[in-house]
């Protein structure tokens, strides 16, 4: 059975979403709730937008996720909440760990106690949870070796929902998600792409990408957004993904160098026809290599199989490149260069 035959079933349902207004969290609210089901969003932000409903709620907040789950009482809980850049685990270790440890346990037991109705609990977590790649790639039972804040965070979060499927038998399922990417990301301050793309499309002229001489040959799995919401919502509902962890497909593997130089050369070219003075500024600009001190530890190379995902019938729809030029597209019509882009929303099948 395809997602989408899974979905028309399941339309009318109601699905919690923690984090639902931060970068993932916008885009599958907007997916599902085009699609039919009810759509409660949980963040410390608000979310006005009809007809996703929006409760302000702070995850570390016990007594309120259970008054929140009680009332919702949901059928599907995707729990994307948490302190979403390493940079900002690393500012703020403490806040980082109550929101990413302390967080996922408010909510898994807030499920297992105010949930009557509860057909899946869905986990985001990340490829950091399994440290340095020694081998060629992780796959999903090798062994969990986090050590910087943000990813020990995570692998803690990570093995307190195996443990509540396993010991209470709550229906939980776990998305080990790459480097993710794509329209609407706000981390223009950390995240590659974004931080990127931000300086090449500066309102008052393009600035030279800025690239941290540490990270230079670091190599990382990449994925596009709307191709994650497609897996995050294949797993919730696929019986087979029942108690089980996968890897995210990446959509492909850069290091940190050649990815900036992918992202200069695809916005140069894309602004051409439509911009000539800021495509050969682009150019001229190329990017600039920063030293990068006081910045939290990061690991040299990360890479996914996702064989796993991939017996379920999963395939990635969007490739790195049309991924990047899509994203690319969306920062150009902010700015109001070239044509609108096509639909970005996220597709189902």
């Amino acid at each position: 059975m395809g997602i989408r035959d899974m979905q028309r079933r399941d339309v009318g349902r109601t699905v919690l979403i923690t984090g639902g207004c931060g970068f993932i969290g916008t885009h599958l609210a907007t997916s599902l709730s085009e699609q039919g089901f009810r759509v409660v969003v949980v963040d410390r932000a608000a979310r006005p937008d009809d007809p996703v409903e929006s409760v302000r709620l702070d995850i570390a907040d016990f007594p309120g996720c259970v008054e929140t789950v009680r009332a919702v009482d949901p059928h599907l809980v995707f729990h994307l909440a948490a302190a979403s850049t390493i940079e900002a685990a690393f500012d703020d270790p403490h806040g980082a760990l109550v929101a990413n440890i302390g967080g996922t346990v408010n909510m898994l037991e807030a499920a297992r106690i105010g949930c009557t109705r509860l057909e899946r609990f869905v986990f985001s977590s990340t490829d950091k949870v399994y440290g340095e790649l020694s081998g060629d790639a992780y796959v999903e039972t090798s062994p969990l070796d986090a050590r910087g804040v943000y990813d020990v965070g995570k692998m803690s979060a990570d093995t307190l929902v195996r443990l509540y499927g396993a010991e209470f038998g709550l229906p939980v399922s776990t998305l080990r998600l790459c480097n993710v990417f794509g329209p609407g990301d706000p981390n223009t301050g950390s995240r590659i792409v974004p931080r990127t793309l931000s300086r090449v499309f500066a309102p008052p002229g393009p600035l030279p990408p800025v690239v941290y001489q540490g990270s230079i040959a670091h190599g990382r799995d990449y994925a596009y957004v709307t191709d994650v919401v497609r897996a995050l919502t294949l797993i919730a509902f696929d019986r087979r993904a029942l108690g089980e962890v996968f890897n995210m497909a990446p959509a492909g593997h850069r290091t940190t160098l050649d990815l900036v130089e992918e992202m200069i050369d695809q916005a140069r070219k894309a602004c051409e026809p439509h911009d000539r003075d800021r495509a050969d500024a682009i150019l001229e600009n190329g990017y600039e290599i920063v030293a990068g001190t006081g910045m939290p530890r990061a690991l040299g190379r990360q890479h996914c199989d996702a064989e796993k995902i991939g017996a379920l019938g999963y395939r990635n729809a969007v490739s790195m490149s049309e991924g990047l030029r899509r994203t690319i597209g969306w920062f150009m019509r902010d700015l109001g260069i070239g044509p609108a882009p096509g639909d970005d929303r996220c597709q189902t099948t």
